[in-house]
């Protein structure tokens, strides 16, 4: 009886067994009990109604807020504040801040109130909206990342609706996050799932500003034996050390063997070259700061194992580690989860970027400087089937001082001889780097063989101290789309970098060139010596977008592209359709297109006369 009693305190206490949050696939803790009080915000998204449910359960029984902001800060963001009273009935209302100061409730309301409820210290409420509204107080609900506030007070409800300063908050903070960047219609897990863990054994983390630890493995018998289907993957980060590991890579290898396992070592000296090579792998798993669990789409999976497989792994491990912090113990890694079932289409990435190297300068001072990659279309033509690649998924990457990429199509139109630009195969221009999670596209996107894909990264270094080049460390920078897609084929990388020569000719011609270039060698020291002001910085960007590009394009060497190119020339740009125009109500619609149909009669009246 005793027990009995216990089990339902502790489920009046969750209130799991009093609602039900199943209906609601994703799920992120915005604060903690241990931080002041526990606020879970549920949600599940439709693409084609176009529409998000919320569901937050917050352990307060005064008011409740959750918005959507530009930064992270208050000020013009869109928000929600509800309360349930003492009566029981909810309060809730759609509401905008223009500042520091209460948000007034918005004229417009499109945050609809779904339920509500208050037991055992916990408010629950349920709400949703269209991803876009035609609001101006609203922020669009986009695949990009979401800066998402939240705030709550721990007891005291408002005592009116217009809201003032004695109604502040006990608790607040803000969460990056991916709204639509999940997997809504995921199958349940099948009766077979297991899991594989590819992780390091208490390895001491350098004491090093960073450090790309490489280990090897074996695939387990059972998985070598016969062919297997992952259907998901996730991080396995050794708890405190989350500040520590920024990213795992886990590619598959054939060139090493059992005397290569271990724990391995620094990925640069302190591994056999055998190992240190499978970097240039296909990737079957990756994963970045912020991410989460990946799930495959219900059709599609990643076939590892069986006789035919390379029978080793071996994980690129990031440890990031400015405070050279020592003795710190990691045992983290990636967990595999697969089933014996195949499925319908066999996955496989492409990894999409700018070279790692010095070549890659980022002038201080910049707002938004721009590095430019392509695929070009005698790369897709080469290995891209006639009824083309899907992409389903894809994580875009940089380091800390990127603010936004987009990933751009492009397809040829042989009716007017130009390359036109198609709708984005993927865009983040509020990216987080704390926040990199694998982005499933809202629909497959089609690159055909002959189409031209691009990736631009934004870089913003108002405040850095001296040039910023591309490199492995977290303060260094990177440029990278990681493209997840079925069928598989053998196309692994597609890399670029501005042309040694072009780099070189740009910094002679500088008044100090003679001192930053000597022969053919960059003394990339002396770039900081380079007066970056708003001219030279629009004069180097101008260099890097006209300049030739050294590409390398393959999977195996036989068949990779070694080039140097120019950028494609594009016909025309993608515009996007704005749907508080182009799709208003059917009346409007009409009422444009009878407008417009009468604009042009007028003009063929005029001209005939």
């Amino acid at each position: 009886k005793a027990v009995a009693q216990i089990l339902l305190l502790a489920c009046a206490l969750s209130v799991g067994c009093a609602h039900d949050f199943s209906s609601y696939p994703f799920k992120a803790t915005l604060n903690t009990a241990e931080n002041g009080g526990l606020y879970e915000l549920y949600w599940n998204f439709d693409n084609v109604k176009e529409t998000i449910s919320f569901a937050v359960r917050v352990n307060a029984t005064g008011w409740v807020g959750l918005g959507l902001s530009p930064n992270g800060q208050m000020p013009n963001s869109d928000v929600v504040i509800g309360w349930v009273t003492d009566g029981g009935e909810t309060v809730f209302h759609d509401r905008f801040a223009s500042d520091r100061a209460p948000p007034t409730i918005d004229e417009q309301q499109d945050w609809i109130l779904e339920g509500g409820e208050e037991e055992n210290g916990l408010t629950i409420l349920e709400f949703s909206r269209k991803y876009v509204t035609c609001d101006d107080y609203d922020l669009p609900i986009t695949a990009e990342t979401a800066r998402v506030i939240w705030s709550f007070h721990a007891t005291t409800d408002p005592t009116s609706e217009v809201l003032t300063f004695a109604d502040i908050h006990s608790h607040k903070g803000a969460l990056s996050l991916n709204l639509l960047g999940g997997l809504p219609d995921a199958a349940p897990d099948p009766q077979d799932l297991d899991f594989y863990d590819v992780t390091v054994n208490n390895i001491i983390i350098p004491d090093d500003d960073t450090t790309y630890w490489c280990a090897a493995f074996k695939l387990p018998e059972n998985i070598r034996n016969q062919t297997r289907y992952v259907t998901k993957f996730s991080p396995v980060v050794t708890e405190g050390n989350e500040a520590h590991v920024h990213h795992l890579l886990v590619y598959v290898c054939d060139s090493i063997n059992d005397t290569h396992l271990g724990n391995g070592g620094v990925c640069e000296d302190g591994v056999p070259e055998a190992v240190a090579a499978c970097r240039n792998g296909v990737i079957i798993a990756a994963w970045a700061v912020g991410g989460e669990t990946f799930v495959y789409p219900n059709n599609v999976a990643y076939p590892f194992g069986g006789e035919d497989f390379p029978q080793y792994l071996v994980m690129e491990l990031h440890y990031d580690n400015p405070g050279l912090k020592q003795g710190t113990v990691d045992s983290s890694g990636m967990r595999l989860r697969y089933t014996s079932t195949p499925r319908e289409h066999a996955a496989g990435t492409i990894i999409f970027g700018h070279a790692v190297s010095k070549d890659h300068v980022i002038p201080p001072n910049a707002k938004n400087f721009t590095t430019t990659v392509v695929m070009p279309e005698d790369c897709t033509r080469n290995f891209i089937p006639d009824e083309g690649i899907h992409v389903f998924g894809n994580i875009l990457h940089t380091h800390v001082v990127g603010h936004g990429l987009a990933v751009q199509h492009f397809r040829y139109n042989p009716e007017c001889g130009v390359y036109e630009e198609l709708e984005p195969i993927d865009r983040n221009l509020k990216y987080d780097f704390n926040y990199q999670q694998i982005n499933h596209l809202q629909r497959d996107v089609i690159i055909k063989p002959g189409d031209i894909v691009q990736l631009k990264c934004f870089y913003g270094t108002e405040g850095v101290q001296g040039v910023t080049f591309g490199g492995e460390a977290t303060r260094e920078e990177m440029c990278f789309s990681f493209l997840y897609y079925y069928p598989r084929i053998d196309l692994k990388y597609s890399i670029t970098k501005i042309e040694d020569s072009e780099l070189r000719n740009y910094l002679k011609s500088l008044p100090s060139g003679e001192q930053i270039v000597n022969g053919d060698v960059i003394d990339y020291s002396k770039l900081d010596t380079i007066d970056w002001n708003e001219g030279e910085i629009q004069r180097f960007q101008e260099t890097v977008d006209k300049s030739s590009q050294q590409l390398y394009c393959g999977g195996d060497d036989k068949d990779a592209i070694f080039k140097t190119m120019k950028f494609p020339e594009i016909g025309c740009s993608y515009i996007a359709p704005d749907q508080c125009t182009t799709e208003a109500t059917e009346g409007g619609v009409v009422l444009r297109a009878s407008v417009a149909l009468l604009l042009l009669l007028s003009l063929l009246v005029a001209t005939l006369g």
